[in-house]
């Protein structure tokens, strides 16, 4: 980093080693409600920043352990201490009192929100320091998947987002759905960027992780979800096509409340053999996991309209792996297996025989080596690496 210094900063008992710019401002500040070395948006654009000479910093959940890996790579974690609250608003208000320590250093010419949730924390640094503030819709935030039903909680969020977008200058979306969305949504005129959740490129991989690590027989085929656990991800319709479908196991990669029902539906259709709850990995480690599996899920459920547009960075990264996907007919998913031919869009009111019916085709020796073939094809152009001069363009 061109004209930095070194410093140690110790924040609540934490000794942290820090390179900061002499004038101690950064060129862009990420803010991320989410934990750092499971964020792979957040550090597939750190990284494509540093690797252009920019200098980033990042708040978000972590540790002396994360701080010391990215310290590495040239990014400046600011760690906050995740707490294990049950309820989403005192782990929000957690972020944003912890958040407060950085005040001072977290100094940038731009604050990317990661979040709807960290937006609150950018606005206020852009309120001290000055600079520019881009929001990253990660999500549809006033359609969301997991308050399907429950109004009140979703008019306020809706209500809280659009205070404080008053102060966003740029505007990121993962899909041009998204976009088309929230131009009218927001009433805007602002630059909305298309970035999708589009991991980098890898080489193949041979991996028998899951196999090995669950002694899963080379007589079954692996089917993988990875990702939160919640309502509406096509999981539980999975689990019952089980049932229709003996060859296979279902291995989990992703952590979340929902899991307690996951168990109770595999023991209700008698597959709590074949059904594994493998916990979540650090993203780094992620592709070697997927490309054990045989199959990825990506099975959306359009509870809300977010879920309805839903394009998922899974989807993406089992191609990279070489894997097929099942995914459900919704739109934007659509759009991509139609294009590239890298699995089977079948509708989500499918019965669990006509999903056990599409998983057998793609578990299909003679089916599997063309799609692995598609997805080799694919990954050249479904890349993160492609996006680099929309990525640039941003912060510029």
């Amino acid at each position: 980093m061109p004209g930095a210094y070194s410093a140690v900063l110790t924040i609540s008992n934490c000794t942290i080693n820090l390179m900061l710019p002499r004038n101690k401002i950064f060129d862009v500040c990420f803010i991320s409600i989410n934990e750092i070395n499971k964020d792979s948006r957040t550090l597939n654009m750190a990284r494509t920043l540093v690797r252009n000479k920019y200098s980033v910093c990042v708040i978000a959940y972590g540790n002396q352990v994360d701080s010391d890996i990215l310290s590495k790579e040239k990014i400046i974690l600011f760690p906050v201490q995740k707490k294990n609250y049950k309820k989403a608003w005192r782990r929000i208000q957690n972020f944003y009192s912890e958040s407060k320590k950085y005040y001072d250093i977290a100094t940038a010419n731009c604050f990317i929100a990661e979040d709807l949730y960290s937006l609150r924390v950018a606005v206020k640094l852009k309120k001290l320091f000055g600079g520019k503030i881009v929001y990253d819709s990660r999500e549809i935030y006033s359609a969301l998947g997991p308050l399907s039903g429950r109004p009140l909680k979703q008019k306020i969020i809706t209500a809280f987002e659009k205070h404080y977008i008053k102060k966003v200058d740029k505007f990121i979306v993962t899909g041009s759905l998204d976009e088309e969305y929230l131009k009218k949504h927001f009433k805007t005129e602002k630059t909305i960027a298309v970035i999708m959740n589009l991991p980098p490129y890898k080489e193949n991989v041979k991996s028998n992780l899951l196999r090995e690590k669950y002694s899963i027989g080379n007589d079954k085929k692996i089917l993988i979800y990875q990702g939160e656990l919640l309502p509406g991800r096509g999981i539980i319709p999975v689990i019952k096509s089980l049932h229709y479908f003996n060859e296979v196991v279902l291995c989990i990669l992703g952590q979340g409340l929902f899991s307690e029902e996951i168990i109770y539906q595999a023991e209700k259709y008698k597959v709590k053999d074949r059904v594994i709850l493998c916990g979540s990995v650090p993203y780094d480690e992620l592709h070697e996991w997927t490309s054990s599996a045989d199959v990825g899920l990506s099975f959306i459920e359009p509870v809300s309209f977010s879920y309805q547009l839903a394009l998922p960075n899974k989807l993406f990264e089992y191609c990279m792996a070489r894997i097929p996907s099942l995914v459900s007919d919704l739109p934007a998913m659509k759009n991509i297996i139609d294009e590239f031919k890298i699995g089977i869009a079948i509708s989500h009111q499918s019965t669990p025989e006509k999903i056990a019916e599409a998983l057998k085709i793609l578990c299909d020796e003679s089916n599997q080596q063309t799609y692995i073939k598609n997805c080799e094809k694919a990954s050249l152009i479904l890349n993160f690496e492609a996006q680099k001069n929309k990525i640039l363009s941003l912060v510029g």
